[in-house]
C-alpha cells in the first residue's frame, strides 16, 4: 500500500497527540516505502521533529517518566544467562543479549544487565531495555536498543525505541540501583552489519533520519561481529 506525504505526516500528528510513549511501536515507522523519490521515514523523521518543536504535546515532554518502585537490578539475572538455550526459542534478542552478559567491549564498556523492566510489574506495558552497560574509562552507561543479525526495522524506529525508554527510566535511581555513581546515561543501538537499521545507517538516502538521530535525539549506534564477541565500530554523537 502506498502513501502520500499528506497522510504519512497525519499519521504522526496523530500519534503525538494521542500515544507520544508508543510512538516507536507504530506500523509507519518501519514503512519501507517512497513518495516521489524519498523515503516515508525520511518524511516522519522531520514531522516528528515539527511536532517536537511546536511545544504541543511535543515527544520530549509528553513521554511520562516511570519510576520503579522494586530495584532496576534483578538478582535472578546472573543466573538465567547461565541458561542454555532451547531448540525451539525465537527469542533471538533476548538470547544474544544473555550471551554477551558479564562481558566487556570496546565503546560501551561491561553489560552489566539485559531485559531490564521499566515497570513494577511484567504487564506494565512500558517494556524493559534489551541491555544496560558501563564504560568506567568514561564514566558512562548506556542504555542499548539491540537488533539481531538480519532484524529488517528501520533505523527509525530503533533510535525511538531507545530514546522513549531512555525517557522513561528514572535515571538517577537506575544509575543508583547498578552502584554506579555521577556517570552520564547515554542511548544507543547496538545492531549487526546485516541490519537494516545498519543499511539505513551507513546508506545515503536517510539524511534527515540521520540529523534527527543525530543532532535532535542524541542518540549513538554500536556495531557487534558476527561472533558476538567485539563492539567493531562506534559512532557517538
Amino acid at each position: 500500500m502506498s502513501y502520500t506525504t499528506e497522510e504519512i505526516k497525519a499519521k504522526v500528528r496523530e500519534a503525538l497527540k494521542v500515544i507520544p510513549a508508543k510512538v516507536y511501536a507504530q506500523d509507519f515507522v518501519n514503512y519501507k516505502g517512497y513518495v516521489d523519490e524519498e523515503r516515508y521515514t525520511e518524511i516522519i523523521a522531520r514531522e516528528l521533529w515539527r511536532g517536537v518543536e511546536s511545544n504541543n504535546r511535543d515527544l520530549f515532554r509528553s513521554i511520562p517518566k516511570i519510576t520503579r518502585e522494586e530495584s532496576y537490578k534483578t538478582e535472578s539475572h546472573e543466573d538465567l544467562a547461565k541458561q542454555e538455550r532451547p531448540e525451539n526459542s525465537n527469542r533471538n534478542e533476548e538470547w544474544i543479549a544473555k550471551k554477551i552478559y558479564g562481558k566487556t567491549f570496546d565503546y560501551i564498556g561491561k553489560i552489566l544487565d539485559f531485559q531490564t523492566p521499566l515497570n513494577n510489574s511484567a504487564d506494565g506495558g512500558a517494556g524493559k531495555i534489551d541491555l544496560l552497560s558501563y564504560n568506567n574509562d568514561e564514566n558512562t552507561a548506556y542504555i542499548l536498543e539491540l537488533k539481531r543479525p538480519e532484524n529488517d526495522e528501520t533505523l527509525l524506529r530503533c533510535v525511538l525505541e531507545s530514546y522513549t525508554y531512555w525517557k522513561t527510566v528514572d535515571k538517577e535511581k537506575l544509575l543508583s540501583d547498578f552502584g554506579i555513581v555521577g556517570a552520564d546515561l547515554r542511548k544507543a543501538v547496538l545492531v549487526f552489519k546485516s541490519c537494516a537499521a545498519y543499511c539505513d545507517f551507513v546508506g545515503d538516502e536517510c539524511d534527515s533520519v540521520y540529523d534527527f538521530m543525530t543532532n535532535k535525539l542524541h542518540v549513538d549506534l554500536f556495531v557487534l561481529n558476527d561472533e558476538i564477541d567485539n563492539v567493531i565500530e562506534g559512532y557517538k554523537h
